[in-house]
């Protein structure tokens, strides 16, 4: 197994609520088996800084001395507990490259007795403008897209917010609206904030507040008009475990990369469907790889499947690879052998 890591300017900032991206960094990881190539990603939250020579020698150690030929290569990285997205790196590329010998996608390999992987998988436009005039611009562009959500990142910028929203609702009347907070509210008043968000007809808001206190979610949960999404907050499947047993949540939104990748995303989706909680994939600003790994797994939600957070790839001055391609706001999932993207320059 090898890792590269890699440096990608942005074409235009990337805006939320902890700051402003110009460039992303992270990490592939290559796996080749018999022949068979298996690709994969590390990408760490977009505000972190990354120096590639220590995650790559941290990816290396993680692998050292085992075997990726063996069945049970996976529990062996795990025994060893792994930095989660360095584990979504490893994971994805051992099990692309292990569907590719099969002569199956990712997804069909990953797919249980009775599942089968959607053809296509509909995207949200996400709007991270911070004036309300081209906030309302990129709305309407997204939906004369084709898409049907729109995501808009939010601050603690109260009335800065309220006007935003407004003229994205004005912008994009028909569109499913959602909000990501991205922690920034204070749960001393994200209820009564939540309530002058409730004439826009919120779908949910992601991560109002902080966090790490299930009590204080489910609080504002009960006190909202506007149903309540955790990010954050879904950190692995304990924490989930705990936000479902609480009733704290409307929904869940996973990051394979936080999760640590496809078969740990995949586990905690049939779990929230067991107990009717839906689930939004997201991604983490990565490049073709972890997008197109991402689609993958939500392939499998089941129906219908929620509108996934993948349209970041405009973002990328450049990228690793052509991106999965965006078609009336939905991506096609790739039917061949493997993970179905194939990085230049690398290896």
């Amino acid at each position: 197994m090898e890792f590269f890591p890699y440096s990608l300017p942005l074409r235009v900032p990337y805006r939320w609520a902890k700051g402003e991206q110009l460039e992303r960094r992270g990490l592939l990881a290559r796996v080749d088996l018999d022949g068979a190539v298996g690709w994969g990603e590390m990408a760490p939250p977009p505000h972190e800084d990354v120096d590639g020579s220590a995650r790559v020698a941290e990816a290396a150690a993680v692998v050292d001395g085992l075997d990726p030929q063996a069945g049970d290569f996976l529990e062996q990285v795990d025994a060893r507990e792994p930095y989660m997205r360095i584990r979504c790196a490893i994971a994805t590329a051992w099990l692309s490259a292990r569907a590719a010998r099969e002569g199956k996608s990712l997804s069909s390999s990953l797919a249980l007795d009775g599942e089968a992987a959607a053809e296509v998988v509909p995207v949200n436009g996400l709007v991270t403008d911070g004036d309300a005039d081209a906030a309302a611009d990129t709305a309407r562009r997204l939906a004369a897209e084709g898409h049907r959500t729109l995501k808009i990142k939010c601050s603690a910028a109260r009335a800065e917010d309220l006007v935003r929203v407004a003229a994205i609702r004005d912008a994009a009347p028909d569109a499913i609206l959602r909000l990501d907070a991205n922690e920034a509210w204070h749960p001393d008043w994200a209820a009564a904030h939540l309530k002058d968000f409730a004439e826009f007809s919120i779908d949910y808001v992601e991560q109002p507040i902080p966090a790490g206190n299930t009590a204080a979610l489910a609080a504002v949960r009960k006190a909202s008009p506007i149903g309540i999404a955790a990010d954050e907050a879904a950190l692995d499947e304990t924490a989930i475990r705990e936000l479902l047993t609480a009733q704290a949540v409307d929904a869940l939104i996973l990051k394979p990369q936080r999760l640590g990748g496809p078969d740990k995303t995949l586990a905690i989706i049939r779990l929230a469907a067991a107990q009717g909680v839906r689930c939004t994939i997201t991604n983490s600003l990565e490049t073709a790889v972890g997008v197109t790994t991402a689609l993958h797994i939500a392939s499998l939600h089941g129906q219908p499947i929620p509108d996934c957070g993948f349209g970041t790839s405009r973002f990328f001055a450049e990228d690793v690879a052509p991106p999965p391609a965006i078609v009336d706001g939905v991506m096609t999932v790739p039917t061949v052998p493997g993970l179905g993207v194939e990085p230049k320059n690398f290896g």
